[in-house]
């Protein structure tokens, strides 16, 4: 039993493919007989209790069977596969775990533990096994399969987590057969989702597009194409293919959420609503509504954030606009090669402080911390501290209000993403940021 889930909250897309490789089978054992037992220690000291009997293996597997009686390691794992393939992963996880325990060094049992307990959401003991079977088989490319989707669509997101996919992806695509043209175009795209998280879209895109090439059924990979065209504003593409996905898919939450995005940036409010809407009523836990709060509101919060900056923060500060906008202006995406999200939280315009004011240039140069995908379509209530120069840092209310549940959440919302780009104001990359907490 292979199996590869795909990002995208509700949209969970198993794949099930036959258990393949050599079954490692132990001796079938039985407890000994009670009237051909050995009584020796019985006989040397009658008051001593009995011992306990061994444990009773799982008979979840086989009911039928007595409980006495071993299963062959192919059969549990056979019988792990079919339990998956009704639903049954609490069945599939007894039968795998008994073949592991017949045979521990079995990489088809460690897998199927994991795809099961990944399905039982115990993911810590699912990145457990998956490691456990890459130790025994470092070059399985399905186990790799497994462990890259694991660490990219199943663990919470972060830097690392999606680096350690990306590279489990790879090494997947080394190793499998390119006759197994489902398997190549799975792990092509868990390489392009990684490349997506990671901030690199160009790559994910011809990614993407080698496993639609590879498998053209693979619907999966559709959707994330539109992401990698939507990551690079490459908006009227991008358009394009949500729509098509809708046309198979017609309640996939996460395209018609991506369409309600795209329509803000054309200042179509009205489908933008319609859309975002939609998204929310399909699956509310990855798309809540966001809060109500006014741009006069937004404004107000962030002149606050900024005068209960500690001193030294206020003082660089002093010459450097700090706007509120609605969303970031093409322009200010597409400065960058590759171009910055549309779903950024802020932004920091100009040279850092150490240039000197006379080198100072508006030039984008810092990435807000990407949160849950946002909205785009700009419009700036304009500067809220003069006096600056070229320098300039904005925050974006559309964008910040997707990433928070209530105004307490907005507030630290706000202050870490002028943390952030502050940081970027003194010079620093998103690596130091992220190592301080701030990506």
């Amino acid at each position: 039993m292979k199996r590869v889930v795909v990002r995208g909250g509700a949209w969970l897309l198993p794949v099930l493919a036959a258990v393949v490789g050599c079954h490692h089978r132990a001796p079938v054992s039985r407890p000994a007989d009670a009237t051909k037992a050995p009584v020796r220690a019985a006989a040397l000291d009658n008051d001593r209790d009995p011992p306990e009997p061994p444990p009773r293996p799982l008979r979840r597997c086989f009911p039928e069977q007595p409980s006495w009686v071993d299963a062959p390691v192919a059969d549990l794992l056979d019988r792990a596969s079919a339990l998956f393939d009704h639903g049954d992963y609490a069945g599939t996880l007894a039968c795998a775990e008994e073949a592991a325990r017949q045979a521990p060094r079995s990489v088809e049992a460690h897998h199927n533990r994991a795809i099961a307990l990944m399905h039982l959401d115990r993911l810590d003991e699912a990145r457990d096994a998956l490691e456990l079977a890459l130790a025994l088989a470092p070059d399985d490319a399905e186990t790799l399969e497994a462990a890259a989707d694991l660490h990219i669509n199943q663990l919470p997101p972060s830097g690392d987590g999606s680096s350690l996919g990306l590279e489990y992806a790879r090494r997947g695509s080394r190793h499998v057969s390119r006759r197994d043209s489902e398997v190549v175009a799975r792990l092509a795209l868990l390489e392009g989702q990684a490349l997506i998280d990671l901030g690199r879209p160009g790559e994910a895109l011809r990614r993407i597009d080698a496993a639609l090439a590879a498998w053209p059924k693979l619907a999966a990979a559709s959707y994330e194409r539109g992401v990698a065209l939507f990551e690079l504003c490459r908006f009227d593409e991008a358009r394009r293919t949500f729509e098509k996905v809708l046309v198979g898919t017609p309640d996939h939450a996460h395209a018609v959420y991506h369409l309600g995005l795209i329509e803000e940036r054309v200042g179509d409010d009205a489908a933008a609503a319609r859309h975002l809407a939609a998204a929310t009523a399909a699956d509310a836990k990855a798309f809540p509504a966001p809060p109500e709060i006014s741009a006069a509101d937004f404004a107000e919060r962030v002149r606050r954030a900024v005068a209960e900056l500690p001193p030294d923060f206020r003082r660089d500060l002093a010459g450097v606009k700090i706007e509120a906008a609605e969303l970031p202006e093409l322009d200010d995406l597409t400065a960058e090669k590759p171009p910055l999200s549309p779903t950024i939280l802020g932004l920091f315009r100009g040279l850092p402080l150490d240039y000197g004011d006379e080198a100072a240039a508006p030039t984008p140069s810092g990435r807000a911390r990407k949160g849950h995908p946002a909205a785009p379509s700009s419009a700036a209530s304009g500067p809220l501290q003069c006096d600056a120069g070229d320098r300039t840092i904005v925050l974006y209310r559309r964008n910040l209000l997707r990433t928070v549940r209530d105004g307490a959440e907005l507030d630290q919302a706000i202050v870490r993403t002028l943390l952030h780009e502050v940081g970027h104001l003194r010079g620093e990359d998103d690596g130091s940021l992220r190592d301080r907490g701030l990506e």
